[in-house]
């Protein structure tokens, strides 16, 4: 669908503009986050602690959704569905070969991400409301496959299911992480872990052969860039989050369900992500706490968690109208006006 380019109109995929300064000045407030989360949570109790583990799982598989959108344009709606393709793969590689959480972890990462890369191929003829369609026909029917068959629990053959109603073992966890609290730390470093690697990549050479891309595909010509293999890493790297994010949510659960991946969840992933504000570095976070911890707040006080659904709706619409920069962008600009008040600079 075309779109008309005015000075005043930024295409979807062009970054807005103070975009480097702002991303510059969030990083202490993405650092600020992790830690606050890791000196508050584990007071809240068992059931915050599980909330806000799934949350960081949500978060990580949400940075490449967040940069396939900022960094190259690409609308996926599978983010949900490649968490749980990174879930099965964690589950059966940790079943089948007993290796260490960590091994599981990189594996499971690396075959997401390999699948990343075969869900990408469409992405050299077509993008736009085209590709888009195609990631969510691949969501659904993942979520077909994977609430017929289920997912792997221990059991033998390709699929690794358990036959008739015997005991179905858990996914091992780390032996250093064996707690609910203590792998929520885990969960937490590895996020950390993986916020920054996301960062390291974007200001690399992979990451302004991107902004050509995204400046346009005859730019990128004119640079030299190979925009094939500059969009198959981006969608590597996004499948590789998600790899990450699922194996981790398979750890905290010990089992997955084929109903949590609905072809939906991955809508609203994508949804939270424009709310969030896909061109700061602490969207993803904001998205994962909008996802999981946000219903079970309401559901906390006694207000029905699907309303929330309604207000993901409003604060999407607000987002597109108003707020392109999202919750975060929004936030900065808070912080900056408080900030230069209280040091007297006038604006």
């Amino acid at each position: 669908m075309a779109m008309s380019e005015t000075s005043r109109t930024p295409l979807p995929h062009a970054a807005p503009r103070g975009f480097l300064a702002a991303a510059a000045s969030q990083h202490g407030g993405l650092i600020t986050a992790f830690f606050l989360m890791a000196l508050i949570v584990p007071f809240l109790g068992s059931y915050w602690i599980k909330n806000f583990t799934s949350m960081i799982a949500v978060a990580i598989a949400a940075q490449g959704v967040a940069l396939l959108h900022a960094r190259l344009g690409f609308v996926s709606l599978a983010g949900i569905a490649m968490m749980g393709v990174g879930g099965w793969f964690g589950l059966r590689l940790a079943h089948a070969t007993g290796l260490p959480f960590e091994i599981v972890l990189v594996l499971a990462a690396l075959c997401t991400g390999a699948a990343g890369v075969l869900l990408g191929l469409p992405a050299l003829k077509h993008r736009g409301l085209i590709y888009a369609l195609i990631t969510l026909m691949f969501a659904a029917g993942f979520h077909v496959v994977v609430s017929s068959i289920g997912f792997p629990d221990g059991g033998s053959g390709f699929w690794g299911r358990i036959d008739g109603s015997a005991e179905r073992p858990l996914m091992a966890r780390p032996a250093i992480a064996a707690s609910d609290l203590a792998y929520f730390l885990y969960a937490l470093a590895i996020a950390a872990a993986a916020f920054t690697a996301t960062h390291i990549v974007t200001k690399s050479a992979v990451g302004r052969a991107w902004a050509m891309i995204r400046a346009g595909d005859a730019v990128a010509h004119a640079a030299g860039v190979r925009i094939g293999v500059a969009r198959a890493k981006a969608f590597g790297l996004a499948g590789a989050l998600a790899g990450v994010g699922g194996c981790l949510l398979a750890g905290s659960i010990g089992q997955l369900d084929g109903r949590s991946f609905d072809p939906v969840q991955s809508l609203l992933l994508y949804g939270l992500v424009i709310i969030a504000g896909p061109w700061s570095l602490a969207a993803a976070l904001i998205a994962g706490f909008l996802y999981r911890v946000f219903p079970a707040i309401l559901d906390s006080w006694g207000v029905d968690g699907d309303i929330a659904i309604t207000i993901f709706g409003l604060a999407l619409i607000h987002a597109i109208v108003s707020a392109p920069r999202g919750i975060a962008g929004q936030l900065h600009d808070l912080t900056s006006a408080i900030q230069n008040r209280f040091s007297g600079v006038d604006r």
